[in-house]
């Protein structure tokens, strides 16, 4: 049984609310520069909208072993989500365009580990899957990180540097959640971070940071902000800006 503090509680939110945002805004985006390749990035990005509102429901019944459905959902996911943002990746335009043979593979490949995971997660008790689910999860995130990286070569309205930078620094916070669990277990022995406050809000607060910086990102792409510019009336601008 594990009961959060109040601080780690609010990181937790923090992070679900920031992300749910980031969707919304990504989608609003899209829709304003019409482009339905966004709008699939965002509904990519729910899968781990899902994943985070199963930790949070866990960690309101402290984690309770009597609730063994949430942490597989959460897990399940996690996976799909990470595969589902690569499939988007090589999705967008530009990928469709210059490379169509190379995207298509990958998207059939994509698919079949959906496929597969869920599978595994059918047939396969808590834990019995989990190595190979996260490796499978983050090998999938690191190929949407590079694609995204890659598509900015061509593509500066999609994502600015920021917000891709928001995107990857969801492997710190992976990062730092593997590091410190290893100091849970060897250093206070204890199973996991969540039996330690303070090493779960340092590695909670990571992901808050990321999902900050992807808002940012988002709201400072030059697209969106030319689009905003043209929808303000003439007598609203001043030199110096909006008045």
């Amino acid at each position: 049984m594990t009961t959060l503090s109040p601080w780690v509680w609010a990181i937790h939110i923090a992070s679900v609310s920031e992300w749910t945002l980031a969707i919304l805004l990504l989608w609003n985006f899209a829709g304003r520069i019409a482009r339905p390749d966004l709008r699939r990035m965002a509904l990519a990005m729910l899968p781990h909208w899902g994943a985070g509102m199963c930790i949070l429901i866990w960690h309101f019944n402290h984690d309770s072993d009597q609730l063994p459905l949430l942490p597989r959902m959460q897990e399940f996911l996690t996976s799909v989500g990470s595969v589902a943002l690569c499939l988007a990746a090589v999705s967008l335009r530009e990928w469709r365009t210059r490379f169509p043979r190379f995207s298509t593979t990958v998207v059939g490949l994509g698919v079949a580990a959906i496929v597969y995971f869920s599978f595994l997660r059918l047939t396969t008790a808590y834990g019995g899957a989990t190595g190979l689910m996260i490796q499978g999860a983050g090998m999938a995130y690191l190929a949407f990180i590079v694609f995204l990286v890659i598509n900015r070569r061509w593509d500066k309205d999609a994502f600015t540097p920021t917000a891709i930078t928001g995107y990857a620094l969801i492997i710190l916070f992976i990062i730092t959640t593997i590091s410190l669990t290893i100091v849970a277990r060897r250093v206070f022995l204890v199973p996991t971070i969540t039996r330690i406050d303070w090493l779960h809000g340092i590695a909670e607060g990571t992901m808050t940071l990321a999902n900050m910086t992807l808002v940012t990102g988002i709201l400072r792409n030059p697209r969106r902000m030319a689009n905003v510019r043209e929808s303000i009336p003439d007598g609203m601008l001043s030199p110096g800006g909006v008045r």
